[in-house]
């Protein structure tokens, strides 16, 4: 059962709520529950439906949820992106169209909520876990971040597409389902489609199971970052000085590049980049053209790049 004082936890509802309407499961179910929110809180609620050109029913879709916003009594705001691959796959293209959209929309402190569940956990942990990612990967997405002014937030994390599912039932909820999310030629689809199925058949829930593992890591990173500022307080507050970070363990000099570029809002470089900065700043001496760029594959954070300046490090968006 869906709890709605658990639902609204992390939203502020005095603030402006845009739901990210899709027509499908998820969105779907997002859209009707804080719709029955709107009608018994007053809340200022509006939904916005992105058309990413990618299929010939895209144009489908954008009716379908039109009228069910119509039929609900909700704004919609209809946007329509080209979207243009450059190296990351089309998965990661239109997930930073729909992004870079968001943070066009949300105005200071607004909240755009969507209806990532913990199916979705699931898939993204074993995809960042087949690409070799660190400990913070594993994480997985976070409840609420910062997106432009506003915040972007997942209200439906903790629960299944089961769950979901048998709530959309109960209601009579209508949706739509892509057909294109069932063709595994893309890797999110062929770990939906293939491996947790499969997986299903000996581990049941194993999707839940992920889904703890992965909010476990977290916290467990939470605590390591709270202690590492605790050690290291003064290269955080001062700055990256080169000259201290040299005296310091290689272990410790690699945590800290990667607490302040954590800090700095922009994504995690991997293995390879992370010696690589090591390798530029720290067993070099660096000068004014040192540098070292790195982006992230899924495109959910920013890019980032290190550069050298007057004895320090300095981390910034790329």
């Amino acid at each position: 059962m869906i709890s709605y004082k658990k639902l609204v936890r992390d939203i502020d509802l005095d603030k402006k709520i845009y739901i990210a309407f899709s027509g499908g499961l998820d969105s779907s179910v997002l859209l009707h529950l804080f719709s029955d929110l709107k009608k018994k809180d007053s809340l200022n609620i509006e939904a916005i439906y992105v058309n990413h050109n990618l299929s010939k029913e895209n144009k489908k879709w954008e009716n379908h949820c039109a009228s069910v916003c119509n039929e609900l009594g909700l704004k919609l705001h209809i946007r329509s992106v080209d979207i243009k691959v450059s190296g990351e796959g089309l998965e990661s293209a239109a997930r930073k169209a729909r992004y870079n959209i968001f943070e066009e929309l949300l105005e200071e402190n607004e909240q755009i909520l969507i209806g990532h569940h913990s199916d979705d956990v699931a898939e993204t942990f074993f995809l960042r876990l087949f690409r070799g990612t660190g400990v913070q990967g594993l994480e997985g997405p976070k409840i609420k971040r910062r997106v432009g002014k506003g915040y972007l937030i997942r209200p439906l994390l903790s629960y299944s597409k089961k769950e979901l599912l048998k709530y959309a039932n109960e209601n009579d909820i209508s949706f739509i389902e892509d057909s294109t999310n069932f063709e595994i030629n893309q890797d999110r689809n062929f770990i939906r489609n293939k491996l947790i199925p499969t997986i299903e058949k000996r581990w049941i829930n194993v999707s839940d199971r992920i889904s703890r593992t992965s909010s476990n890591i977290g916290q467990r990173n939470e605590l390591f970052e709270d202690l590492l500022k605790k050690e290291f307080n003064s290269f955080l507050i001062d700055g990256l000085h080169v000259k201290e970070l040299k005296k310091l363990d290689h272990s410790s000099i690699k945590e800290i590049i990667r607490l302040s570029i954590r800090d700095q809002g922009v994504a995690l470089p991997n293995k390879k980049v992370t010696d690589e900065i090591i390798k530029t700043f720290i067993s070099s001496n660096p000068g004014p053209k040192s540098k070292v760029s790195w982006s992230r594959a899924d495109k959910d954070l920013p890019s980032g790049e290190i550069t050298y300046k007057n004895g320090y490090i300095i981390i910034s968006k790329g």
